[in-house]
């Protein structure tokens, strides 16, 4: 099976995988070093790039499915040449992206419901009544037939996500020809089980990293936080175009706020984000660097206080690395 996803947390390689093991370097370098002189010509994004590198890789790999991950939108995205897919799902809509996507609701689901085809059965998570009636006037246009894809009681203590893309993960496999005995186990494993770090992963007992950086990811991250019932210490970084007031209204009051800026030209400064954050009466502190916030916070630690990782991917990413080379790259 070929898997291709985005972004990725520290190492590229984790967007396209075959059996749910990352290509190698080698496949990697040599496929990039290969096209030089297309790229110049066509000048791709990055996204493109790795979409082209994921297509070759599973067609030598000889892959009998693949499940592909769209970037930002739907109706505009690479991953988007495929007029006969088995199924298509849309998981979630929310105000994200808007200088790309749209302002509202209802033009980002415009953008989201451009992955459905003729024909081509679709899979629904919870949206919001005005994305989900934009999805379903697309859907009679096409002939296409809905499918919800609806989660039972979500666990108090795990994010609405991840109960919500279960039940859709689900309701795909049942469209599906195919062997149905490990679904399940598979499906209960959870995000790190299924190579996706940084979703809701736990380190050990006292440490938790989520990749959750929009208004409605955090929303959930933040219920299932309260529901954990522990003293928190909050590392977060964010990235220059989210809405850092929002985005903290959603979490809990932490014990105590360790604010940072991921080494990417796009992240937050840090001093603003300190400042945006202590005009919701969060005071912390700025620190230079991901790994340094991480310290911080781990340091003060005196019982059952629980250090979470929030903000970005690349700040979820650069904490993991520290971790990893901590406890010796393991």
């Amino acid at each position: 099976m070929g898997l291709y996803t985005s972004p990725h947390l520290f190492d590229p390689r984790e967007r396209i995988r075959v059996n749910g093991e990352p290509i190698s370097e080698s496949d990697f370098t040599g496929f990039v070093s290969g096209h030089l002189d297309l790229w110049s010509r066509l000048q791709p994004s990055f996204f493109e790039l790795m979409f082209a590198m994921a297509l070759v890789s599973f067609r030598n790999a000889e892959v009998d499915v693949v499940v592909l991950e769209t970037g930002m939108g739907g109706r505009l995205d690479s991953t988007n040449i495929f007029a006969r897919p088995l199924a298509t799902a849309i998981t979630s809509i929310g105000l994200d992206h808007q200088q790309f996507l749209g302002d509202s609701i209802r033009a980002i689901a415009g953008e989201k419901a451009g992955i459905l085809k003729e024909g081509v059965p679709c899979v629904l998570g919870v949206l919001p009544p005005e994305a989900r009636s934009v999805v379903l006037e697309r859907s009679l246009r096409l002939s296409v037939e809905v499918h919800d894809g609806l989660p039972g009681d979500d666990p108090a203590d795990e994010p609405t996500w991840l109960s919500r893309n279960r039940a859709v993960a689900r309701r795909i496999l049942a469209l599906i020809d195919g062997d149905r005995s490990t679904d399940e186990g598979v499906l209960s494993a959870g995000p790190s089980a299924w190579g996706l770090l940084g979703r809701w992963q736990w380190w050990g007992p006292d440490v938790l990293l989520d990749c959750a950086h929009n208004t409605e990811g955090l929303t959930e991250t933040g219920r299932a936080l309260r529901a954990l019932n522990r003293p928190l210490k909050l590392v977060f970084g964010t990235v220059k175009d989210k809405d850092v007031e929002g985005a903290l209204v959603c979490l809990p009051q932490a014990q105590s706020h360790h604010w940072c800026a991921a080494g990417i030209p796009r992240a937050m400064p840090v001093e603003e984000l300190a400042f945006r954050a202590s005009g919701l009466g969060r005071a912390g502190v700025a620190y230079s660097n991901v790994t340094e916030a991480l310290k911080g916070a781990m340091g003060l630690r005196t019982g059952s206080e629980l250090v979470v990782v929030l903000g970005s991917v690349f700040t979820v990413g650069e904490a993991l690395q520290a971790l990893k080379a901590t406890a010796g790259g393991t």
